[in-house]
C-alpha cells in the first residue's frame, strides 16, 4: 500500500522552526475561519449555515469578514506544518494527504478549526484533529458537496461497491485502469470524481470495457435502497417511505434481517449484496414475525 506522505527532509533539523510570525498572522482564528469576504468555515455548529458536510463535520456559513485567510494548494507535505489558532501553535514534522474522503493528518493532533500553515505562513488547509487540504476545503465552500459516480474503490483502484442503477456495467472486483485517459490512482479519482462538478462526464476504463458516467452528489450512508425511498443507517435500521410504513404498520425503527433470504450482519455486507442485484427482497422482523418486501425496478 503506498504511503501518501514524504519523509522529513534532513535539512529540516537545521532550520529555525519558529512559527511565531505565523501565529501572529493567524492568532485571530478562534471558532471559525474566514475563507472569503462573505463566507466562513467551522467545525462548531453555527445557528445558521449554508452547507454541512456529514463526512467531515465541516460547516460553511455566511459572515461579513474584514480579514480573509488566503489558501494555497500543492503543499510540500514532508515539510514542517502546524495547526494555528488563537490558543496556540501545534507543530508537526509532516502532513499526510487524504485518501478519498478519509482526511489526512498532521504528525500532531491539531485542534478543531485551526489553520494549517507551513513555516512560510502559507495556509494549506484546516484542521479538526485531521488535516483537510485547501483543494478539498475550497471545493466544498464553493459547491457544498462531494462528487460521486456510483462506485467505491480502494487505494489499488479495485471496485468495492457499485450502485447498479447508476454505474451500469461496472462490477465489484473490476480494476480501474484509467480515468479521463489518465492513469487511475487515488489522486486522479479525487480530482475527476470527488472534487468534480455535478453533471460533468467521467470516462472510466477497466479491463472489461470503457464507461462514461456523470458526476452526481455523494450522499452520506448511501445504499441503492434509496432508489426505493428507503434509508438505512450504519446499524441497518431503516426509515421506510409512507407506502411501506402504512402497509406493514412500521411506526417504530425496524432493522433489516436478510436480503434475498440471506442474513445480513453489516452495512458493508448490505452494500456488497446490492452491488450485484437491482431487484431484491428485504426481510424485517416485525412484532416477532418475518416481513418480506419485494423491491423491483
Amino acid at each position: 500500500m503506498k504511503k501518501l506522505f514524504l519523509l522529513i527532509p534532513l535539512f529540516a533539523f537545521a532550520l529555525n522552526l519558529d512559527f511565531s510570525a505565523c501565529y501572529k498572522k493567524f492568532s485571530f482564528i478562534k471558532y471559525s475561519i474566514p475563507v472569503s469576504k462573505t463566507k466562513s468555515v467551522t467545525f462548531y455548529k453555527p445557528k445558521k449555515y449554508i452547507y454541512y458536510d456529514p463526512f467531515t463535520g465541516l460547516y460553511v456559513f455566511r459572515n461579513s469578514n474584514a480579514k480573509v485567510v488566503k489558501f494555497y494548494e500543492n503543499p510540500k507535505l514532508g515539510w514542517w506544518m502546524a495547526g494555528i489558532k488563537q490558543n496556540g501553535v501545534y507543530a508537526g514534522s509532516y502532513a499526510k494527504a487524504p485518501i478519498f474522503l478519509n482526511m489526512g493528518e498532521l504528525s500532531v493532533k491539531a485542534p478543531k478549526t485551526a489553520v494549517v500553515s507551513d513555516l512560510f505562513c502559507r495556509a494549506y488547509g484546516v484542521a479538526n484533529g485531521f488535516f483537510m487540504p485547501s483543494s478539498y476545503l475550497l471545493h466544498f465552500v464553493k459547491y457544498g458537496y462531494w462528487g460521486d459516480v456510483g462506485i467505491d474503490v480502494d487505494e489499488d483502484m479495485v471496485v468495492k461497491y457499485v450502485d447498479p442503477f447508476y454505474a451500469k456495467g461496472i462490477k465489484p472486483g473490476d480494476k480501474i485502469l484509467k480515468i479521463n485517459l489518465k492513469p487511475a490512482n487515488p489522486k486522479t479519482f479525487t480530482k475527476y470524481v470527488i472534487l468534480n462538478k455535478v453533471g460533468r462526464a467521467v470516462t472510466i476504463k477497466t479491463r472489461r470495457g470503457v464507461y462514461v458516467l456523470s458526476v452526481r452528489k455523494k450522499i452520506y450512508n448511501f445504499t441503492p435502497l434509496m432508489h426505493f425511498g428507503i434509508y438505512v443507517d450504519k446499524n441497518l435500521y431503516v426509515k421506510l417511505p409512507p407506502k411501506y410504513k402504512n402497509k406493514f404498520f412500521a411506526n417504530k425503527p425496524i432493522k433489516i434481517y436478510a436480503i434475498n433470504s440471506k442474513r445480513v450482519y453489516s452495512f458493508e455486507q448490505l452494500k456488497r449484496v446490492f452491488s450485484y442485484n437491482k431487484n431484491v427482497t428485504i426481510t424485517f422482523i416485525q412484532n416477532g414475525l418475518k416481513v418480506k418486501i419485494p423491491l423491483r425496478k
